[in-house]
């Protein structure tokens, strides 16, 4: 094993696997560790079969502090917000690639080890992993949720004709019909003030989040900018140039909705996507912006158009389903000595709760007034 992984190496196994995304490529590594401070621990493994295959990886340390032992160390593949990672291999990855790769990443000192692989290779890791769980004295816990992924074959009117619904079909067509009405205005890049007005629609996603949850309006910037932080999003837009696709719509000049998509070989991946509802109204802007980067992916000459996951969102899953995406697991792994898992996941529902029981509070108020 070789760590960080060389360059040169990488690229190559990187182009000889058909379905290495966007997120598994070296420049996409950099970005994580320019914009967020991981450090670079991708490693390159050489079988015994003389095959090749690298894992990118991240490093950051829990606890900031020199001298301190590496137990204190989360690797990533890739970290959450960063897509996912895995293993890139010649011909895309076997069961043998992980059943031979994942003792060690199990081994490796740290906190927690945390492994994220792309929708085509999550199969091969969820049939392989029991296999090797025993090989590591850690606890490895396992957690699952539906990505989307569109199929591609055909290019965009077989796409338009056969993958989209129809109900998806004519609700484009009227929200074209309507936007051209409305005087809206599409652009599409990778410039900095592209990137600027993707992140103030996001701001303004974030203030109508904190109105309908009843937050105040500054603690959900600050723990939306903490959760994506701007400079993300200028680092790859800036690394990745035109392999990176930001489409903003404005009304009046103003940026109302914005989505953002990186493509790499066979895959295009849609990475965010927001909507100002209450400049956009009934524009379906979310829809249109959609269509344009899965129609650049076909363009490009992608097989596949990653959706992403929906975090269990109803209406999300609806709207990927009638855009002809189909629901793929998207396994994720984690070897842990202090389980930062089970303290996340009970972090999370208690927020929630805190939000639900938020949500209920003028329901009761008008109640009472009643």
């Amino acid at each position: 094993m070789t760590s960080p992984a060389p360059r040169d190496i990488w690229n190559q196994i990187a182009r000889s696997d058909p379905l290495a995304g966007p997120s598994q490529v070296p420049e996409w590594l950099d970005c994580a560790c320019h914009a967020e401070g991981w450090t670079d621990a991708s490693r390159l493994y050489e079988l015994s079969s003389g095959r090749r295959v690298v894992a990118p990886m991240v490093r950051r340390t829990l606890v900031p502090i020199g001298g301190l032992p590496a137990l204190f160390d989360t690797y990533a593949s890739m970290p959450r917000g960063w897509s996912v990672g895995g293993i890139v291999a010649p011909g895309g990855a076997t069961a043998e690639d992980v059943m031979a790769v994942v003792p060690d990443l199990a081994s490796t000192p740290g906190a927690r080890i945390l492994i994220r692989p792309d929708f085509s290779a999550a199969p091969v890791w969820v049939d392989a992993l029991p296999r090797t769980f025993c090989s590591s004295p850690r606890r490895c816990s396992e957690t699952r949720q539906p990505t989307y992924i569109l199929d591609l074959d055909g290019g965009f009117e077989e796409v338009w004709k056969k993958r989209f619904g129809s109900k998806a079909r004519s609700g484009i067509r009227n929200a074209q019909r309507k936007s051209e009405a409305a005087g809206l205005v599409i652009e599409c890049g990778s410039s900095p003030q592209l990137v600027h007005d993707f992140y103030d629609v996001y701001l303004r996603w974030l203030d109508r989040r904190a109105y309908e949850r009843h937050t105040p309006r500054a603690v959900a910037r600050w723990a939306g900018c903490r959760r994506e932080p701007f400079r993300r999003f200028e680092t790859v837009a800036r690394v990745f140039g035109d392999r990176s696709r930001i489409w903003v719509a404005y009304l009046d000049g103003v940026p109302v909705a914005a989505a953002y998509a990186v493509y790499h070989g066979a895959i295009g991946m849609g990475w965010r996507a927001f909507s100002d509802r209450a400049l956009a109204g009934t524009l379906r802007t979310h829809e249109l912006l959609q269509v344009r980067a899965v129609e650049h992916a076909c363009l490009l000459g992608c097989r596949y158009f990653d959706m992403g996951p929906t975090g269990g969102v109803a209406g999300l899953e609806h709207v990927k389903r009638r855009f002809g995406g189909v629901a793929h697991h998207a396994p994720e792994f984690a070897w842990e000595q202090i389980p930062l898992s089970r303290i996340g996941q009970g972090f999370i529902r208690v927020r929630r709760r805190v939000e639900l029981a938020t949500l209920a509070l003028p329901s009761l108020r008008s109640g009472q007034k009643s």
